[in-house]
């Protein structure tokens, strides 16, 4: 895939089987730490949610994995339009049932983009803060560390990339923009246990979103969803009950 600007983009696609069928595309929250070796990361999720019958589509984000150009949250936007252009081509896709499942800062993205773009027509929010002004300055600059030490962003060695960050994050703030998601619906999901972002910031999404809305707080749950059973399954649920897969 290309971005919009020309930044090659890396993803890998999964049909359930011939014909159309309900599609999700996943996107992926701000990677700080290197891949662990037995963690099949959101291509194993793309599995889990192609094997309960959507057509799935994962891909890197600029300035991650195996896609090109540099880290600015402010670019991802153009990333995940990029995306659902090549899965509104693909004869696999139900355009009419399309779903974008975004965790942390790619649920940030997927709020974002859904508010604008009709083509979605549900959006799934996973541990994703609400109110980007409050994001402490100081946890986006060990953000950047980390990224710096483990190589997990490229472009964030200038100075000043925290502070970018936390400006990007205020232009895509999902306060602002959840409510314009209706009649669309939404699905929150979010860890009682999230050690990076309060579950309080759940509760203010979904008090601003209208409906149709649900949320689903995991019990014990921390911020990598992904790997929590009860939220993978209540998103897998919830889409099954919106668009009824065959």
């Amino acid at each position: 895939m290309k971005s919009v600007d020309g930044v090659e983009l890396a993803g890998k696609f999964f049909i359930p089987g011939a014909g159309r069928h309900p599609t999700v595309c996943l996107c992926h929250g701000i990677p700080v730490g290197k891949p662990q070796p037995d963690d099949k990361g959101y291509e194993g999720l793309a599995e889990e949610f192609c094997n309960a019958g959507f057509s799935t589509l994962t891909f890197n984000f600029r300035g991650t994995g195996g896609s090109g150009g540099y880290f600015r949250l402010k670019d991802w936007p153009k990333d995940l339009n990029a995306a659902l252009n090549f899965l509104a081509e693909r004869s696999e896709v139900d355009m009419e049932r399309l779903a974008v499942v975004g965790f942390s800062g790619g649920g940030v993205v997927a709020v974002y983009v859904a508010a604008f773009d009709q083509r979605v027509k549900a959006v799934a929010a996973c541990a994703t803060p609400a109110d980007a002004s409050t994001i402490p300055l100081d946890a986006l600059r060990e953000t950047v560390k980390k990224a710096k030490e483990s190589g997990s962003l490229r472009g964030v060695e200038k100075p000043g990339s925290a502070e970018e960050l936390y400006r990007d994050f205020q232009v895509l703030n999902p306060l602002t923009y959840v409510d314009r998601i209706s009649p669309r619906p939404i699905l929150i999901v979010h860890g009682d246990q999230d050690e990076l972002v309060n579950v309080e910031e759940a509760w203010k999404l979904y008090f601003k979103a209208k409906e149709p809305k649900r949320i689903v707080i995991v019990k014990g749950g921390q911020h990598k969803l992904r790997l929590n059973r009860e939220a993978v399954a209540s998103i897998i649920g919830w889409l099954k009950e919106v668009f009824r897969p065959s």
